[in-house]
């Protein structure tokens, strides 16, 4: 869970097109406890006392790390352990609704005449009526639980956070790391972000473009940024570099592994759907591909990319990946980065975020006619080496083959087939099946010489003529 904090609360030095972020430190320390002992001291009280008593620890050059480590820590609290009860035993939303329906009220007589009837709704007073109106605003929630947690701990999470922040609104990200590779790349994947991968001084580089510009996608895609942070600070080292935008000013933030201990090893947690990759992987599985998910990073010149699976059909291989948020632009750059290295690559995409030449696009499901006609396209010609060769049912034939079945025979050969057919004239399915097996043919091509078998059971097959 991502704990970004609110911009008002973004505490950063700028300097000569500059940007630092004023991490917390050993000097906030004892802040950092006071916040800790506020929230433990409030357990059994309404919020709003707690955000009273914060406002005591304020001082004009502190206010925003006071808010920040509360922010940070009733986030931590709230997705860990601590829970927040709502001090009424009616539901507000529920009493709220019923007093909505009622109309609106002009003067003091009107609302109390209205909260009288909805106390007898509800069999009980005004007083709880009132009471249960707001309950579960955020300073009349009650605090239950506050979990154990250090000074420290707060510390390294609110410095995660605030970096998180300051490249929420980044326009490019580029990073490296010396290890962790797997789970970063993993990551930009299922946060679906648009990425480039290149070499520079023997180092491979990934470069992170946001979608500033994209005004529907920017707090989705700013978030996603946010949630690479704690993958990349994972590895043993690291360098982050970020231009972030700030009122039409473009700032630069730089920062490596020098920083690690200002920060927690803290796993960050993406939710994803991967339903359609997994449709994907069996319907090509099944349809006689071999499906290979996540088969690295794949070296395109100076550049790489990372394609969700490799297809593979006899010799032939080809690279498809499905992208999450995109433009046309940043399509084009990848695809023809691709076309001058000659990998085959065939590009799945959304068509919300627009269209694109070469791209296969889809709305809800992925449309695999389309899909196979490009992923057969890039693949080696199929040899037809022998007399009978199990095929998949896709692309041409030589001329001198018909598609019978799933099987691709030579015409005359398949001739020589009916014609004995014709002369045996088999009556059982084993008979039938005897002289397929001459053809090292299968049961889907009997349709195609007049035969069809018909199941009596789940083990009494009966051969009859169409």
């Amino acid at each position: 869970m991502v704990a970004l904090l609110p911009k008002e609360l973004l505490d950063v030095r700028r300097y000569r097109g500059k940007l630092f972020p004023r991490f917390a430190g050993a000097d906030d320390y004892d802040l950092a406890e006071r916040v800790i002992k506020t929230f433990k001291a409030a357990r059994g009280k309404k919020y709003g006392m707690v955000l009273k008593a914060l406002r005591l620890l304020e001082n004009a050059k502190n206010f925003r790390k006071v808010r920040g480590f509360a922010r940070v820590l009733e986030n931590y609290c709230v997705e860990k352990a601590c829970a927040f009860g709502v001090d009424s035993e009616l539901d507000p939303v529920e009493v709220r609704m019923f007093l909505f329906e009622r109309g609106f009220v002009t003067s003091k007589k009107e609302r109390d005449s209205v909260l009288k009837y909805a106390a007898k709704y509800f069999n009980t007073d005004v007083e709880t009526i009132e009471r249960a109106m707001y309950a579960d605003r955020e300073e009349e929630l009650v605090v239950t639980r506050v979990d154990e947690i250090t000074p420290a701990t707060l510390i390294r999470l609110y410095n995660l956070s605030l970096l998180q922040t300051t490249v929420f609104s980044c326009l490019r990200l580029t990073f490296w790391t010396s290890s962790n590779h797997k789970e970063v790349f993993r990551a930009i994947k299922r946060l679906g972000l648009m990425y480039e991968l290149y070499e520079d001084a023997g180092r491979m580089l990934v470069e992170v473009t946001g979608a500033a510009s994209v005004l529907k996608m920017t707090r989705k895609y700013g978030t996603s940024m946010a949630k690479i942070i704690p993958y990349i600070i994972k590895a043993k080292n690291w360098w982050i570099k970020a231009e972030i935008l700030e009122n039409d000013r473009i700032y630069l933030m730089e920062i490596d592994d020098r920083h690690r201990d200002l920060f927690p090893e803290k796993e960050e947690r993406i939710e994803y759907d991967s339903s359609l990759e997994e449709e994907f992987a069996r319907k090509l599985t099944a349809l006689g591909y071999e499906v290979v998910r996540e088969p690295g990073v794949v070296k395109a010149g100076r550049f790489a990319f990372i394609p969700d699976f490799l297809v593979r059909k006899g010799k032939g291989e080809v690279y498809v990946e499905i992208v999450g948020f995109w433009t046309p632009e940043y399509i084009e750059r990848k695809l023809e980065k691709v076309r001058l290295t000659d990998i085959p690559l065939v590009v799945v995409a959304r068509e919300e975020f627009g269209r694109a030449e070469g791209v296969v696009t889809f709305s809800k499901r992925i449309p695999y006619n389309e899909v196979l006609r490009e992923i057969r396209k890039r693949l080696p010609k199929e040899s037809f080496e022998g007399e009978v060769v199990r095929i998949d049912g896709i692309g041409d034939l030589p001329p001198d083959y018909v598609k019978i079945g799933g099987y691709a025979i030579k015409k005359s050969v398949f001739e020589r087939l009916r014609a004995e057919f014709q002369r045996q004239d088999p009556k059982t399915v084993e008979e039938a099946r005897k002289i397929l097996a001459k053809y090292g043919l299968g049961d889907s091509v009997l349709p195609s010489l007049g035969y069809q078998i018909v199941w009596k059971g789940l083990d009494r097959p009966e051969l009859r003529k169409l």
